[in-house]
């Protein structure tokens, strides 16, 4: 039988609303293979994987969504680890000689003091991890290779981002923004539009600090430079306030079921998700 691969069945979904939300994004360099679920299995000694748990639950414990990452660039062969903290438009890189040095590092002093190196040009992370998804090698690691071309040291493979019918898939850090079908035919123009401080709207899953009905408002808007002031929740619709350079933007955003999306390479069933209508309204 041919293959069906879940990228290919879903293009005719929309992606705006569709990234998981997320308020820290945890990226470990990890250089050996990746399995299905290799930040939960992986060979991390046992003080370092305590290390990490013991810093997502604190994290956690400040009411943050903290979402661990493994990241890798194949290529380099550099003789330290590194760390990247996304959070609050803020990317902070800790660079380490191994993972036990990690052991002394805490990472709310990270999130209220800084780091002494904090990246403000867009690093771009391709899901790539074909053992939890094959769209994700399949496809992702061609737009890993052409962002590399683009970006150098600033593209980096990571392990599942969610949303594996949106491959490629790419997060962009410190912008905070997840997007999908990052082809590697589409590379120069996304690149050039994130390396100008701009959206990608094309191809604009979601701004992962906000909730999906805000991200699809956002995208609804379709202008840089926004800034959410409001959001109003109603009984089957949320309004939406945004402030621009010229005004300010409503959005009414509703929700509806839909039962037709192959969501994993690997699923024989279909699965239940929530799309957005948005609509904008006059202010």
């Amino acid at each position: 039988m041919e293959r069906i691969y879940c990228s290919q069945a879903a293009q005719g979904e929309t992606l705006s609303g569709t990234a998981d939300q997320v308020d820290v994004w945890l990226m470990l360099e990890y250089r050996p293979s990746w399995g299905a679920r290799v930040v939960d299995d992986n060979d991390l000694s046992e003080d370092v994987r305590r290390w990490l748990s013991e810093q997502v639950g604190r994290l956690r414990d400040r009411g943050l969504v903290v979402r661990p990452q493994f990241i890798r660039q194949p290529e380099i062969d550099r003789s330290d680890t590194r760390l990247l903290l996304g959070f609050d438009d803020t990317l902070t890189m800790v660079s380490c000689e191994g993972y036990r040095d990690l052991l002394d590092l805490h990472l709310c002093d990270v999130l209220d003091e800084g780091a002494t190196q904090v990246l403000t040009e867009p690093n771009y992370f391709v899901c790539t991890n074909g053992q939890r998804d094959l769209c994700c090698a399949r496809f992702g690691l061609p737009a890993y290779a052409a962002l590399r071309e683009i970006a150098g040291e600033r593209a980096w493979q990571t392990t599942h981002l969610g949303g594996h019918r949106f491959a490629p898939n790419v997060l962009v850090l410190p912008q905070g923004v997840m997007y999908g079908r990052v082809t590697a035919e589409s590379v120069d123009t996304f690149a050039s539009l994130i390396e100008g401080g701009e959206l990608a709207f094309d191809q604009l899953r979601g701004r992962t600090r906000y909730p999906r009905a805000v991200q699809a408002a956002e995208a609804a808007i379709g202008q840089n430079g926004l800034r959410l002031l409001h959001v109003q929740q109603g009984k089957r619709t949320q309004r939406v306030t945004f402030a621009a350079r010229d005004g300010r933007y409503r959005v009414v955003v509703s929700g509806r079921d839909r039962a037709d999306v192959l969501a994993s390479c690997g699923d024989v069933e279909h699965k239940d998700v929530i799309s957005y209508e948005s609509e904008r309204v006059e202010d």
